[in-house]
């Protein structure tokens, strides 16, 4: 549990910084090295990434350190040779209000100084110094951002003033003083730091402002980067890029965007007309089956030159020079670079994404479709997933040469690699990305995936007093003959008040091994997004990630509810033809080397449908048991008898596929309808006699 040590340095980082550095401050043993770090600075040649990265650590400072001594050994090991001189300036003022705290707690131990006095402060004002940006971008609609990223004089977040900050400094002292019982020589020490820190506020908020309003200017420019690449625009990538260069020639994300639509513009007709570092699309040569485009090799000129200067934020970079070589024709090279930067991935996440901090001030992008679109985008970039996936990179390689076997395993490493790094809330945007970009081996992943489900409910409370309504129970059901072995389930949350596409994804504990046809309780999970609880759960998907395997799970039940999640259990054949064109099912067929056709000759010739008795003591049942080619499996399939009637089992089993209806609805002319995305079949029968019927006909429903 973090001390209350820890909590007050939380709730004052926020205010790094003053004008003139004190020069009658002697730190303590404590706080001596922090102090000593932030003689580091260098004077007015600062980054503004680096600065407001600073600015916004407090929750990144917050998960690392489990104590106030952790936290100050974490602040004397910061590189503060790239942050402004003010905030510096500022950051050195704090620490004397800092220390005279820590020793009025160390004195008055019983008073809890820093778990209640400190952890307010940093509550309120931390609210305060985002309510500005949250109220400006939250225009009411879903095209708000996209309007104030893309208008050249889009308003910026107000700033914060000294007034605001200051009663709220003063209204959480007068709520612990009326807490507590104060001694007379505390009362006047606290009486001194109060006044201390007010007039630190007085001293911060200018020079907070100031970053904060250029820092908003520079993202402007770099979301308007991010979203040109994405959406194609290479020449206005370039544009946008450059010009926050001009702003922050430093800035590692807008040289890597950069380099990236370098790269991608010199698969196009695209030219750079008006980037004069780059040459025109008439450089171009061939040699022995090899590309030389003098765009690329300015990419690959920019991408030495960031590795050089930055090595351990390579992985990105390395990337790139993997696609450049792909681009090329040097496919051995390009496998080369794609591996090392998949094996640097992993251990530069960390380092990668701790500017996110600056991402998490920016609350307004959470509260948008497009925020939260750009924050993936970010995300993408500096963890190794989408576009930027050096196992996805390999996998479109081998499937380009026809090589899916392999293009299947680079998509398993990947998602190996991905869970590893426990950033879980990508996983569902990784899955959309391989059924977009690498359909064909991404299904062959596990082309029976529909034969695993998930069931949870809620846990009991301690004592049995009901149910837990925050912590869920998850078992996980295998309706094939197969064995899966080190199961990993992500759960994927959609609660209320969420947009439509946005998921909370939850990591199930890990299950050893799951035999065929068999049910395993995987353990417990919690929930614990934004005060979320079973009663907000509107959907669930899940994915499953095995030593051999990743999919869909397609059906989730909320055993409480009796609620299938199953996102086309209820589409209609029409619904689900409409999802795929038809080269992408003939595309599909032929990664399977079947076709639509020899399918349905499969389920014309190897079809079985009978009835059997199922009785027992109190009543009589019959059971119509069907059998299907395995093939059919591969369809992802939905099976409905006659109108509405869902199989009471469905299972594999050998070569077959079953599916039994307890007393199922039979008629005159009955059929059975198998709903897929790729193809549907309609299987006509009759009776043939007592307990067997034939197949009639069977249409595909293309």
């Amino acid at each position: 549990m973090k001390t209350r040590y820890f909590v007050l340095l939380t709730t004052v980082l926020l205010f790094f910084g003053c004008k003139d550095k004190p020069t009658d401050y002697v730190p303590i043993e404590a706080f001596e090295p922090s102090y000593k770090a932030l003689q580091g600075a260098q004077g007015d040649d600062y980054d503004i990434e680096e600065t407001v990265r600073l600015l916004n650590g407090i929750e990144l400072a917050q998960a690392r350190s489990e104590d106030f001594q952790t936290y100050l050994e974490y602040m004397a090991r910061q590189d503060y040779s790239h942050v402004a001189q003010d905030v510096v300036d500022m950051r050195v003022q704090l620490l004397p209000i800092l220390q005279e705290m820590y020793l009025i707690d160390k004195e008055y131990e019983d008073l809890h100084l820093w778990s209640t006095l400190g952890r307010d402060l940093s509550s309120d004002i931390s609210q305060l110094a985002t309510q500005e940006y949250t109220q400006t971008a939250n225009s009411g609609n879903l095209h708000g951002l996209i309007r104030y990223i893309l208008t050249p004089d889009a308003f910026l977040p107000g700033a914060i003033g000294f007034t605001a900050a200051a009663k709220t400094g003063e209204r959480v002292f007068d709520a612990y003083e009326k807490e507590q019982k104060l001694k007379g020589d505390l009362q006047k020490r606290l009486h001194k730091v109060r006044t201390q820190y007010v007039e630190y506020l007085e001293d911060y908020m200018p020079i907070y402002n100031k970053y904060m309003q250029e820092w908003n200017q520079l993202c402007l420019v770099k979301d308007r980067a991010y979203l040109n690449l994405y959406s194609g625009e290479y020449e206005a990538t370039f544009k946008a890029c450059q010009e926050a260069l001009q702003r922050d020639p430093n800035n590692r994300e807008m040289q890597l965007i950069q380099c990236m639509a370098i790269i991608q513009s010199a698969n196009s007709h695209a030219t750079p007309t008006d980037v004069a570092v780059l040459p025109s699309n008439g450089e171009l040569t061939t040699t022995n089956d090899r590309v030389h485009d003098a765009r690329l090799k300015q990419a690959d000129k920019m991408l030495d030159e960031y590795i050089e200067r930055w090595p351990e934020q390579s992985a990105p970079a390395l990337l790139l020079k993997g696609l450049i070589r792909a681009k090329e024709g040097n496919r051995t090279q390009a496998f080369v670079y794609c591996d090392q930067a998949a094996m640097e991935y992993p251990r530069q996440a960390e380092r990668l994404t701790d500017m996110l901090s600056s991402y998490r001030a920016r609350t307004y992008l959470n509260n948008t479709a497009e925020g939260g679109y750009l924050l993936s985008l970010y995300q993408s970039t500096m963890e190794g997933f989408g576009m930027f996936s050096p196992n996805f990179t390999k996998a479109m390689l081998y499937e380009q040469s026809g090589d899916m076997l392999s293009a299947r395993e680079e998509i398993y490493n990947h998602f190996f690699r991905r869970s590893n790094q426990a950033a879980y809330d990508c996983l569902l945007s990784d899955m959309e990305y391989c059924e977009e970009h690498l359909s064909c081996s991404f299904k062959q992943l596990l082309p029976e995936n529909s034969y695993l489900d998930v069931s949870f409910k809620r846990s009991s409370k301690i004592m049995g007093m009901g149910n837990d309504d925050y912590k869920l129970k998850v078992s996980l059901i295998n309706r094939s003959d197969k064995t899966f072995e080190n199961v990993r389930v992500f759960l994927c949350f959609h609660f209320t008040d969420m947009y439509k596409t946005e998921y909370h994804v939850v990591r199930v504990p890990t299950l050893n091994r799951i035999n065929g046809n068999e049910r395993a309780e995987m353990g417990e999970i919690e929930l614990n997004y934004r005060g979320k609880s079973f009663n907000d759960i509107t959907r669930v998907r899940a994915i499953a990630l095995t030593d051999n395997t990743i999919c869909w799970i397609d059906n989730v039940y909320n055993a409480d509810t009796h609620t299938n999640y199953n996102p086309t259990y209820h589409a209609s054949v029409a619904e689900l033809t409409g999802s795929a064109s038809m080269k992408q099912r003939q595309h599909y067929f032929a990664s399977m080397n079947e076709t639509a056709s020899s399918i349905k000759e499969s389920l014309l010739r190897n079809s079985d449908i009978r009835i059997e008795d199922n009785s027992n003591l109190f009543k009589k049942h019959s059971l119509l048991h069907v059998r299907l080619p395995r093939i059919v499996v591969m369809l992802d399939p939905i099976y409905v008898l006659n109108e509405n009637t869902a199989p009471d089992k469905d299972y594999l089993q050998g070569t077959v596929a079953h599916l039994e209806f307890e007393d199922a609805p039979l008629q005159s002319n009955n059929r059975l309808t198998i709903k897929s995305v790729h193809t549907s079949y309609v299987l006509h029968f009759a009776q043939k006699n007592d307990s067997t019927f034939r197949i009639t006909k069977v249409d595909a429903i293309n």
